[in-house]
């Protein structure tokens, strides 16, 4: 077992498969890529794993592994950097070794005292499940491509044993469980038959031969786990609330816990033998620790994420993209690290600069929007909220004011955020699983659309409706809509016209708001989205559905440019309203003045496809950063001189897809947003 002190000496960073040390407590500078000056959040949360010892949480991110020290809940070491997309993570039972797996299909042994990757194994699929032996020798796995259980030495990544499982049903196996002496493997049956029915299947490990199938399971198995004595076999049910036992001298069912509600249920034995479980709960979002024999509710804390229960004392969970929690028997105080792993921008124009550059606005998918300080790299909320479903939404008016608007229920509350939070007004009636409001903060205007299709638009500060139509494009029954039909609602910049993208149908319209009146409607087979108004107002920027770019222009009602095979960019428009951004086989500026390609872009060789884009405020620059594509390990983020097109610089950082982009307005910084969970902040200085 490693001590507690040893473990503090491990390095703080290991971006590739070796540690290297680096000075410093503040967390935003470990493992950052060159160029990069912070990080500001920690990366969506995947797994999470106690150290043996109950002194540590790893946490298992897309940018990397943290390590918490549980006592604090103070971070002390980020490994695996350089690729990042972690995804499970197991300990040996005696702590010295961790296996994970990533999102590349690559799944990795590391010494936890050296620091270091020791054994590397890369499969053509996904990792559905890997553990180690009790004796720390072996680690049995389940990859995708096979429907087997291989066992192999942790030391080498070889194969020395492997489990037949033999299903002609399409069936996979999930969790995987060694009894404590090591003879016996179990796992989980997944079914792919339909009726969603699964069981344990039992194997001597010493002969590779099948024991048992214990298929009177009364419900879907989540769980499974042995007891320290290795006389017993639980499993907890998944959306029953229920926990079997089996005794594996006979494989008899000896006891059957039930009444914990529609829970999927983690069974889990103290070093002692007492039978513990967490009860996970997707209606109401809480997990309740039990004992079982006595049917006594150890804790109860609110859940909206990732979590983990071990050695029947030990749980951590993720509520909501808020924080980290862990409460473990000896110390039932819980104890919390605040806004560390948040999420991702909900959209390419969700992060923006304040207008001093001392403040970056950030809109994430959780339904948070927060306040990051630039020069202290901490958070605050815009608004501070109790309630557990966030649906904030960021906007910044033309004279660089903020507003959020909150969506609790059927209430669309409108707030402007300064100095101070200032209620600007309420409407209700509006359903608020699928609609992000527009807003026309100059001219008080809030439209919001309904699931039936149903559009209408406020005057928010005296709280009259001005006007209320329905979307009818024969595609479907309006008594039959479907449950995911969303849309995108955009206000041109003199809040004039109102655009409405449906997602489901691919059907846009353009509503004249002055004299409540359809302009136009644009069916599917002619566009297929929407981008954005030119900032003069004039023109809309839409994809079409042959593929291409199409500029429609407001006044004169009819189309002014069409670009075959060419694509706009989220940020389409530069500041003047002179030049396009567009791509394709390439990118390039088309210049609205002269009709022409005005300069084409280089990408790097590895880059296939940008996405988030963002032109400097002064028109002079603009940056795009690549979505991901297999086999790239970090995504690139360009930025070029918009006159001459000459790339300047390339960053490399995030692991997975850049999905917002915002200069500062000195051109000091350009800050980048991911898939990843993270924030990056480049130094512009050097080549600027």
């Amino acid at each position: 077992m490693i001590e507690r002190d040893d473990f503090k000496l491990i390095h703080r960073t290991l971006s590739g498969d070796e540690a290297a040390f680096v000075e410093g407590d503040d967390v935003t500078t470990w493992s950052l890529p060159d160029g990069a000056i912070a990080r500001l959040e920690r990366g969506g949360v995947h797994d999470l794993a106690f150290s043996p010892d109950g002194y540590h949480l790893a946490v298992t991110t897309k940018i990397g592994i943290w390590w918490y020290e549980i006592t604090t809940m103070s971070p002390i070491a980020l490994w695996d950097t350089q690729r990042g997309m972690i995804d499970d993570i197991v300990f040996s039972p005696n702590g010295k070794w961790i296996a994970t797996s990533n999102s590349d299909m690559v799944l990795k042994v590391w010494d936890v005292q050296q620091g270091k990757c020791t054994t590397r194994i890369e499969a053509v699929d996904y990792w559905d499940s890997f553990t180690f032996s009790s004796d720390n020798l072996w680690l049995a796995t389940i990859n995708r491509s096979t429907p087997n259980i291989e066992i192999r030495s942790h030391e080498t990544g070889e194969i020395v044993t492997e489990l037949v499982s033999q299903f002609e049903d399409g069936s996979r196996l999930g969790s995987i469980a060694f009894s404590p002496d090591n003879q016996i493997i179990a796992s989980i049956k997944c079914s792919d038959s339909g009726n969603n029915m699964q069981s344990i299947i039992v194997w001597d490990v010493q002969s590779s031969e099948q024991i048992t199938c214990l298929s009177n399971h009364n419900n879907s198995i989540y769980s499974i786990c042995f007891s320290p004595c290795g006389k017993f076999l639980t499993s907890g049910g998944e959306g029953s609330g229920t926990v079997c036992v089996w005794n594996i001298k006979n494989w008899q069912q000896v006891e059957v816990y039930t009444c914990y509600g529609n829970s999927h249920m983690i069974p889990s034995y103290t070093p002692e033998g007492i039978l513990h479980a967490a009860a996970v709960s997707d209606k109401d979002y809480t997990v309740t620790v039990w004992e079982l024999e006595n049917k006594e509710k150890l804790y109860t804390a609110n859940s909206e994420g990732t979590m983990t229960f071990e050695n029947g004392s030990q749980l951590a969970y993720q509520y909501g993209h808020e924080y980290l929690e862990v409460w473990t028997m000896n110390n039932p105080q819980p104890r919390r690290t605040v806004h560390t792993h948040v999420s991702f921008v909900n959209t390419s124009e969700s992060m923006t600069f304040s207008p001093d550059g001392k403040t970056i606005a950030v809109e994430y998918a959780c339904g948070d929007a927060l306040f990051w300080n630039v020069e202290s790299k901490r958070s605050r909320p815009v608004i501070n909220l109790k309630s557990r479903n966030k649906k904030q939404h960021l906007y910044v008016s033309p004279h660089d004011e903020y507003h959020i608007t909150t969506i609790d229920s059927n209430v669309v509350t409108l707030w402007n955020v300064g100095n101070s939070v200032v209620t600007v007004g309420t409407v209700t009636g509006h359903a608020d699983e699928w609609s992000r409001p527009a807003v026309a903060p100059l001219a008080n205007l809030l439209a919001c659309a309904d699931k039936d299709a149903t559009i209408s638009v406020w005057d928010i500060q005296c709280g009259k409706q001005l006007c209320k139509f329905k979307l009818h494009h024969g595609k479907h029954n309006p008594d039959d809509i479907p449950d995911d039909l969303s849309f995108s609602l955009e206000f041109s910049p003199d809040a004039r016209f109102l655009t409405i993208a449906e997602h489901y149908y691919y059907y846009s319209m353009l509503w004249d708001v002055e004299n409540n009146t359809e302009i136009i409607a644009f069916p599917s087979d002619i566009i297929s989205d929407i981008f954005g108004y030119s900032p003069c107002g004039q023109y809309l920027a839409c994809s079409i559905s042959k593929k291409g770019t199409l500029l429609w222009d407001i006044e004169k009602q009819k189309i002014c440019l069409e670009l075959q095979n060419i694509f706009p960019l989220p940020t389409t428009f530069s500041p003047c309203g002179r030049y396009l951004a567009c791509s394709g086989d390439e990118m390039f500026f088309y210049d609205l003045r002269q009709h022409e390609i005005h300069v084409r872009l280089s990408l790097p060789q590895e880059c296939e496809r940008m996405y988030a884009t963002a032109f400097s405020a002064c028109g002079n620059y603009f940056a795009a950063g690549a979505w991901w594509k297999q086999g790239m390990e970090k995504m690139p983020i360009c930025l070029w001189e918009v006159e001459t097109g000459k790339r300047i610089v390339t960053f490399w950082g995030h692991a997975t897809d850049v999905q917002a982009l915002a200069f500062s307005p000195d051109n000091k910084l350009l800050a980048s947003a991911s898939y990843d969970g993270s924030i990056l902040l480049w130094d512009l200085t050097p080549y600027l």
